[in-house]
């Protein structure tokens, strides 16, 4: 089998253009994402949002916590704060 040394050429030089820029929102293996689905070296059961985002801020931000606590506070004290409580009790949840 002959193969013109051009035209291979060209094709890698069109399939790396194709790379570089591509049409659609795939990667070329057809994946959605470049990213791998389980991040290495992070605890993937965690339950806070994508690598607890929320829980790390309230964690180090303590104004953010205040807020929060606040927040909490006035739930606490709606109807639909002391049903949620009052569920949470029963379950024994503490």
């Amino acid at each position: 089998m002959a193969f013109d040394p051009k035209v291979v050429l060209q094709g890698n030089a069109d399939k790396k253009k194709l790379e570089e820029n591509p049409t659609v929102g795939f990667t070329a293996s057809g994946a959605s994402s470049p990213e791998p689905t389980e991040i290495l070296g992070q605890d993937t059961t965690r339950m806070a949002g994508p690598g607890g985002a929320f829980a790390f801020k309230m964690m180090q931000d303590p104004t953010f916590a205040e807020n929060i606590q606040g927040w909490n506070a006035l739930f606490a004290q709606s109807n639909q704060g002391m049903e949620f409580n009052r569920a949470k009790n029963q379950m024994g949840a503490v």
